[in-house]
Parts: C-alpha cells; structure tokens; sequence
C-alpha cells in the first residue's frame, strides 16, 4: 500500500534570518570585542603593530612607485595618497581573509552554540573597520605633516568607512560560504585580493583611468570610495559625484549579493564543519 506522507522542503527564509541577526546582536558584540581584545592584548604592541603595517606598505609603494616609477598623486603628497589607500584595503583583506577562514576557524564555536553562522563573518568585518580607522587616522595625521588641508569634508569620513564596510563585507560573506564548502578555494584568496588592490586606487589615483573607462571603472565599489576618502581626509582633487554614486550602489550591491550567497550555501559549509 502506498504511503500518503508528505515531504516538505524547507527553503530559506532570508526576513527570518536577518530578524534573527538583529536579536542575537549581544552575542555578535560580545564575539566582537573578543577579537578586538585579542589584538589589543598588549595595546602598546597592537597599536604599533597596527601602525607600522600600512606605514612600511607606504613607505614601499611610495619609493617604486612615488619616486621610480613617478605615479601622479593629482595634487596631494604621494605618501599621503597611498597611506589613505593602504589604510582602506587593510580593512578589505583583513575582513576578506578572515572570512575565507571563518567555517573553519569558528566551528567549535559554531558545533556548541546556537548562534547565527554569519556572526564569525561580521565581527571580522566590525573588527577590521576598527583597525581601518585607526590607520586612516594616522593618515590624515601624515597629510597634515606633508601640508593637507582637508577642511569639512572631513565630516563625511565615517560615511564613506562605512559604506567601505558593507562592500568588505560583501566580499568576506561570499568568501566564507565559498571557502566553507569548498575548502581548496581559500588558495585562491591572496591572489584575488592582490589582483582587487591593483585593480582599485590604492597606489594611485582613479583620475589615472581614462575618460571613456571611468563609469566602468566606477562599478568597482573601492574606486569611489578611495578617492572621496582622499578628498574627505587629505584635500584632494573632489570626486565625480555620477561616479561616487555608482560605487555607492556597487557597494550595496555587493553587500545584499554577500547575504544572499550566505544564506544560499551556509547549510552545505556547516555539513562540511
């Protein structure tokens, strides 16, 4: 005799989800601050570590490129200009880099505790934006000793740290559902960061682009985001505003596409914990 049960299929509920980051949020806190502690157990060493990082990455990029190669710097101090780009793209590798790990590095916390498996993901990024505007401090520090001005736009800032954040995030989430089911990607990861830096402003600046290419180059997400940075900070040259919006939607974009692959692949990566 034939078997009239049903076999439902539960799909995932993206609403529910996110309704459930928003009321766990102590524990992404809390998961937050571990991390933030853990690098600034020794403050004096974390802080001078923190520092030293993009600085020596400056110092480099400034010498090759600044004086050999003599990149233009539309205006401002080329170490100025590439401290702001290097301090940025801390916050995107540092926050890629973990999420890449993020299955792996969190699953006993994961196996023991209910919480959502997007958390390791945020706080990597909470974690990394804090370290980013540490560095981006100091980088404004080092364009008023070369001669900046940066004046009021400087209020916008926090803005653009932010919207630099949902971007980084974006790229951390696909990485880490990617990463967490199949594991063999992570090798890819530092090449792909290091093909994204040269293929955004970090080293130079996006009035290097051609005319012809600039709204197409503006759907890089860093490419705006970098150059108002520069013009918040340090006085630099006003960003295209078409332009600056288009990374602004790119970066939104990017964020919602990291959710959605999350959440798409986030129950084969814990089958594979």
């Amino acid at each position: 005799m034939l078997s009239n049960k049903q076999i439902i299929i539960r799909k995932a509920h993206p609403p529910n989800r996110l309704r459930t980051l928003w009321v766990q949020r102590e524990a992404l806190l809390a998961l937050t601050f571990r991390q933030i502690r853990g690098r600034f157990a020794k403050p004096a060493i974390g802080l001078t570590w923190l520092i030293i990082q993009p600085a020596l990455q400056a110092l480099v990029f400034s010498l090759f490129f600044g004086v050999l190669v003599r990149v233009p710097s539309d205006g401002t101090p080329y170490p100025a200009m590439v401290f702001t780009g290097v301090a940025l793209w801390y916050l995107v590798q540092h926050s890629a880099a973990e999420g890449a790990n993020a299955f792996l590095s969190a699953a006993p916390l994961l196996r023991q505790t209910p919480m959502p498996r997007l958390y390791p993901v945020m706080a990597s990024n909470l974690s990394a934006s804090v370290d980013a505007s540490i560095a981006l401090f100091v980088a404004a520090l080092v364009g008023l000793l070369f001669g900046t001005h940066p004046g009021w736009p400087m209020l916008g800032a926090p803005l653009f740290v932010f919207v630099a954040m949902i971007a980084s995030f974006g790229i951390s989430s696909i990485l880490a559902a990617l990463c967490g089911v199949w594991r063999d990607m992570r090798q890819m990861v530092p090449l792909g960061l290091q093909i994204l830096m040269f293929a955004s402003p970090v080293i130079y600046p996006a009035s290097l682009i051609p005319a012809e290419w600039q709204r197409l180059y503006a759907l890089n997400p860093f490419s705006g985001i970098i150059s108002a940075l520069r013009w918040s900070l340090l006085g630099a040259p006003a960003p295209d505003w078409v332009n600056l919006a288009i990374s602004f939607g790119s970066a939104l974009a990017l964020g919602a596409l990291g959710l959605w692959v999350f959440f798409t692949l986030e129950g084969r990566a814990a089958d594979e914990l």
